[in-house]
């Protein structure tokens, strides 16, 4: 269900234990020191009882170092930026986050064949970014046309590519080497990374700080009750991460029940009762 407290994110789809943020250049800085450190761990580590996290002690200590950033720097960051972005100005951010995503939804929709569903994205850009005076205000949802999500590690599942071992990240939080390659793909259709302008380097480390920023507060509430009263909250996210992302592989699942845009089933009309099988009592 959506979180009553999650007005920012209700209609991006957004599921426990995404990335704390799409920081791309934070992913290709660590991706060569995680490799060795994978590796050593893998080898000089016990067998992990979980066949789908074989470098589980490497991941943990990544988790304990997570816990550590999110005490030290980011829950005060976002404490701050919450202050600084009240009301409809934290809506209409957000809103412009999520209108400069929908490329990537669009690509990834139609490498799926979800054709149905890729009008989505489009009329989206096209009402968001002209009457929604570029993305500050989400028009399309109000008339019925929600955002989803859809990522090119997704793509990659529907075609049968596996997902490989379960990583975590600092920072980029729970993935796996597939969902990692597809997250830095989908960072090639962003429209803010393909053309020239002044201050692009800017422009694009701005938008990893506030979309890191915006997508904490909007997964907040949910990475709060998946977490509260868990034994171990490190395989609690796994497992969260684990089957959500196979749910969006096979279709079962939609982040947040929203509903999907194609396919979706309606309810056969019930027929009216026949009045020749009522009884009669006198």
């Amino acid at each position: 269900m959506i979180e009553p407290d999650m007005p920012r994110r209700v209609q991006s789809g957004m599921r426990p234990g995404r990335r704390w943020t799409p920081a791309i250049s934070a992913a290709l800085g660590v991706v060569a020191l995680c490799t060795a450190g994978v590796v050593r761990a893998a080898d000089g580590a016990a067998p992990a009882p979980d066949p789908t996290d074989p470098w589980q002690p490497f991941n943990r200590k990544n988790y304990a170092i997570q816990e550590g950033l999110e005490r030290a720097a980011i829950r005060p960051t976002v404490r701050a930026y919450r202050t600084l972005t009240p009301g409809p100005i934290g809506v209409a951010i957000h809103n412009v986050l999520v209108n400069l995503s929908e490329p990537a939804v669009l690509v990834n929709d139609v490498l799926q064949f979800r054709i149905k569903r890729a009008a989505v994205p489009v009329v989206r850009m096209v009402l968001n970014t002209t009457l929604g005076l570029l993305g500050l205000i989400d028009v399309a949802a109000r008339i019925g046309m929600p955002h989803h999500d859809n990522e090119f590690g997704i793509t990659l599942g529907r075609y049968g590519v596996k997902s490989g071992p379960y990583l975590y990240l600092p920072l980029l939080g729970p993935s796996s080497p597939r969902d990692l390659f597809g997250t830095i793909v989908d960072f090639a259709t962003n429209p803010l990374h393909s053309v020239k302008y002044p201050y692009r380097t800017e422009v694009i480390t701005s938008q990893f700080i506030v979309g890191g920023l915006d997508l904490q507060i909007s997964t907040e509430g949910q990475l709060n009750a998946l977490m509260s009263g868990a034994v171990d909250p490190y395989a609690t996210l796994r497992s969260a991460y684990i089957q959500n992302k196979q749910g969006e592989i096979v279709g079962t699942g939609v982040p947040l029940n929203l509903p999907t845009f194609e396919d979706i089933d309606t309810p056969s009309p019930v027929p009216p009762p026949d009045p020749t099988a009522a009884t009669s009592t006198h």
